[in-house]
């Protein structure tokens, strides 16, 4: 700030003195300031006493004249008072507005810290229910599944914040992310089959969820898939040396497992519906459609929720949901003579040659049971197989005892001893051209079923290997499977791997400000932006417009002179150049009118004389143009 505005800011704090008081009695303080009386002087007692009574009679006359000029003038006081009324009524327009947006904000800050605890909505169709946040704790205690009443005990347990549980079981109909990815694999019999495999931050959960929930849960005796210490040869084994064995194949398994029996899973194991609800969204998915809009990738749901082909629970949820079918399967195949075992979605019926001539019977019976069950048996895939024909059960000739398809092992050791003799190059096994990881897994295969079959062509699988890879003939101890690890850290509720995905956090709710706050911020920013130079003027404004009547009849007889000022064109910039400007001008077309022999020049002067007028410059380069315009078709004539 310079010295200008320490005097602007002087003067105005002088004029506020003398609106507050009356000038003599601001004269008569700054004499006694200043030195000219001394403060002990009592002879000056009565004077101030007069001067300030003084002041207070001419500021009540001067407030009764204003009420005067407004009872005299009905229309300046019917203005006033409806500007009062206006200003009073913006005023509590804006305490409203305040008012309700701190409530508006309240209300925000109080469900953002809900919604950080609570789960109460997950999509349309799919939240009824999710107010009853209570389980049966006896029943989970007797089934030894963990204790979860809520959606924030059921994130605690998986190792999760809320929002990422929210965030894996929401119910999105279009959405520009996907929790699987999605690919398709050939049949046997033809066609394709479509596997959703989960993104590792829901296969997390997911794993969680299969072996602390649904790998506790009760299933029937009669179920072999994806069970630990059962498989595809202990569900064949009861079926070896029967003299008929039936296949009934259910179709589209998984997709007619919607999501309201996954959720009934749950429920009947003690939960309450939003963990339930919760637990079938993580376990479920919609078919999806990739469509491309504006160079940007939505995925567009279209049908329910069901099983996806390809995550971990699907398989273990169809064993607890089965668990009806299978004990109604097995008493009407038991109440004709016949042994039961299912497999995923292949049931398997057989019987000795007392019943074989019930295989119609039994058939009519497990249809109308299937239907029953809410599933539809494959009209393509259901076999009967006597004793003379091959029986084939889950892959496995089960003719005699559970053996490997002669045809199939015969071609296998072809195979191997190729590949002993001349390497793996340009050779492969169904299909697979990695042809020594195909071989060392069906090898496998081999001995899971015939152990003595099995060891010899798996060593000698494994020696092949050595000869042609450099790989160790015996894998290395602790080589387990990939995604072993992972499995054991999701089950235990904890992340992978250090910096694993987490979802983002919400950010808290910001007060609305109103419209007069936001104009008053501008105002206020404008203000501290501006230069200082503006400042002493601003004020020196505020000044002439608070100062007493004398002084503000002067500056406004100043005023009127310079605005006249600003009015002539011909006087701004200092008045004396600019006359000279125009008398320049003017000589020049004096000059030139009496050499081309008339007024042309003269009238041309005057109309640039009335522009410069207009637009409140000297108009330079116009002027010179007509003059040379001027001579030059003067000249030629």
């Amino acid at each position: 700030m310079s010295a200008n505005s320490t005097s602007a800011s002087t003067r105005e704090a002088l004029y506020a003195r003398i609106r507050a008081s009356s000038r003599t009695e601001v004269t008569l303080a700054e004499m006694k300031r200043l030195g000219f009386w001394s403060e002990d002087d009592t002879s000056l007692t009565e004077a101030e006493q007069l001067i300030r009574r003084e002041t207070e009679l001419q500021q009540a006359l001067a407030a009764l004249g204003r009420e005067l000029r407004e009872v005299a003038d009905p229309a300046q006081a019917l203005k006033r008072m409806r500007k009062e009324r206006m200003a009073r009524a913006k005023e509590k327009r804006e305490e409203t507005r305040q008012r309700r947006a701190r409530e508006r904000h309240e209300r925000a800050l109080a469900w953002h810290a809900r919604r950080a605890k609570e789960v109460l909505y997950l999509g349309a169709g799919v939240s009824a229910g999710l107010n009853d946040a209570r389980s049966d704790a006896d029943r989970l205690a007797r089934l030894a599944l963990p204790p979860m009443h809520d959606a924030q005990d059921l994130a605690r347990a998986m190792g999760l914040s809320v929002e990422e549980l929210r965030f894996l079981a929401f119910e999105r109909r279009v959405s520009r992310i996907s929790h699987y990815r999605r690919f398709a694999m050939p049949k046997k019999t033809g066609g394709v089959r479509i596997i959703s495999a989960p993104m590792p931050r829901l296969k997390r959960a997911q794993y969680w969820v299969l072996d602390n929930v649904l790998a506790r849960a009760p299933v029937h005796p009669a179920a072999h898939g994806f069970l630990r210490g059962r498989s595809i040869v202990s569900n064949a084994a009861p079926h070896a040396g029967q003299a008929v064995v039936i296949n009934v194949d259910l179709k589209d398994f998984f997709p007619s497992i919607a999501l309201p029996r996954v959720r009934g899973v749950f429920s009947q194991l003690g939960y309450g519906k939003q963990v339930a609800t919760a637990l079938a969204l993580l376990c479920t998915e919609s078919a999806t459609e990739q469509v491309q809009v504006d160079g940007e990738t939505f995925h567009v749901a279209h049908g329910p929720r069901v099983l996806p082909q390809g995550a971990p629970t699907s398989p273990a949820l169809t064993n607890v949901l089965c668990r009806r079918l299978d004990a109604r399967l097995q008493g009407a195949a038991a109440r004709l003579g016949f042994c039961y075992t299912r497999y995923a979605d292949d049931l398997t019926f057989s019987g000795d040659e007392s019943v074989r001539k019930l295989a119609a019977k039994l058939l009519w019976r497990v249809r109308q049971i299937v239907v029953d069950e809410g599933f539809t048996p494959h009209p393509d895939k259901q076999h009967v197989m006597r004793s003379h024909m091959r029986q084939s059960v889950t892959g496995i000739v089960v003719n005699e005892k559970p053996t490997v398809d002669r045809d199939t092992l015969r071609r296998f050791r072809a195979t191997l001893f190729q590949v002993e003799k001349d390497g793996p190059a340009g050779k492969q096994w169904n299909g697979n051209e990695n042809v020594l990881a195909a071989l060392e897994g069906y090898a496998h295969f081999i001995r899971m079923v015939d152990a003595a079959k099995g060891a010899p062509l798996l060593a000698r699988v494994r020696a092949a290997r050595a000869k042609w890879s450099g790989e160790p003939a015996v894998p290395a101890a602790g080589a387990g499977r990939a995604g072993g690890a992972f499995r054991v850290l999701a089950a235990q509720g904890k992340a992978p791997w250090p910096g694993f995905w987490q979802a983002g956090t919400p950010a808290a709710p910001v007060l609305e400000k109103t419209q007069e706050q936001i104009d008053t911020e501008r105002k206020r920013a404008r203000a501290a932006v501006q230069p200082p130079q503006a400042e002493p003027a601003r004020t020196s404004a505020q000044a002439r417009a608070s100062m007493p009547a004398t002084a503000q009849a002067d500056d406004a007889v100043a005023a009127r002179t310079e605005d006249t000022a600003r009015g002539n064109p011909l006087l701004v910039g200092g008045g004396r150049m600019t006359w000279a400007v125009a008398a320049l001008q003017g000589l020049i077309a004096l000059l030139l009118s009496r050499k081309v022999g008339n007024n042309v020049p003269i009238l041309a002067m005057l109309a640039l004389y009335w522009l410069s007028v207009r637009f409140r410059r000297t108009l330079w380069i116009p002027y010179i143009v007509v003059m040379a315009l001027i001579w030059a078709t003067m000249a030629r004539h």
